[in-house]
């Protein structure tokens, strides 16, 4: 027999040694036949996850079998997985978060109520890491009801403030203004950076903090702060504008000279703005 045939049959009986038994895999799916019985999909559900996350099931097998078919229930096991934040070990945690992103795709319509509150359950409820993993989910799938929900992350795991902030400049609801507005004024510069961004993104009321900081007599807060709010200017803030140059000349020259083109585009725009007023007819009373 040739090298290159010895080479292939000792391969291919390696191969069939590490591969799962037919026989092992078909007695744990009738143990989970068992298990499950004739319940309800929603018991079915449950039963499953007690399965996958439950403290009497030593059998690894069995659990990775049971939370396969588990998140192939796609909305319907939902429920069933939101409610494993509440009794399961915390160390799992981050892997039912994903087990929720693996039953989303099993959903026709996406994300949907059944998400919503699976995905509240991992950030009230579960671990940092699934805390961070359903945020990071949200940045693609943004919530804007779960706001509160992740402004409280961060204040139980400051540790997860840096995705918090980019969590809320994705949900973009300017409520987010108040926890926003604490990070500017105790964070460091990296945070100030995020936040002042993060604001400017989510834009509303959060350009009234932005305004007001771009005059701080804190260099720091108020360069950081007008960087981020000088591509947002318009007519209406060329006070502010004129005022920092009074203010502060002597603060970085680069920004001045950035700030002094936006003044000139947006005076530009006020001309104009003027002219085409005057141009049109006055009616009389």
């Amino acid at each position: 027999m040739s090298r290159v045939s010895i080479f292939a049959s000792t391969t291919v009986a390696l191969l069939l040694a590490l591969a799962p038994a037919p026989v092992a895999r078909d007695a744990i799916d009738e143990e989970i036949r068992l298990a499950v019985g004739s319940q309800g999909i929603q018991g079915q559900a449950r039963t499953l996850a007690r399965l996958a996350w439950g403290d009497g099931n030593d059998n690894h097998e069995l659990a990775a079998r049971a939370r396969e078919k588990l998140t192939l229930y796609g909305k319907h096991g939902m429920q069933a997985i939101a409610e494993s934040f509440q009794w399961t070990d915390l160390t799992l945690s981050s892997d039912i978060m994903l087990a929720i992103i693996e039953a989303e795709k099993e959903m026709s319509s996406g994300t949907s109520s059944y998400t919503t509150v699976a995905v509240d359950h991992a950030i009230w409820f579960g671990s940092p890491e699934a805390k961070r993993l359903a945020m990071q989910y949200m940045s693609q799938r943004p919530i804007a009801i779960l706001l509160l929900s992740v402004m409280d992350a961060a204040y139980e795991y400051p540790q997860l403030i840096p995705i918090v902030i980019e969590t809320l400049e994705t949900i973009r609801d300017d409520h987010a203004r108040f926890f926003l507005a604490e990070r500017m004024e105790q964070g460091d510069t990296r945070t100030r950076e995020r936040v002042a961004a993060a604001m400017a993104t989510i834009g509303g009321q959060c350009f009234q903090y932005l305004r007001a900081w771009a005059l701080s007599e804190q260099p720091e807060l108020r360069e950081i702060a007008l960087r981020a709010l000088l591509p947002n200017t318009t007519i209406g803030d060329l006070t502010t504008l004129y005022e920092y140059v009074a203010m502060f000349p002597d603060d970085d020259p680069n920004l001045l000279i950035a700030l002094q083109a936006r003044a000139q585009i947006l005076e530009a725009l006020f001309e104009a703005q003027q002219e085409i007023d005057s141009a049109s007819p006055q009616l009389d009373d």
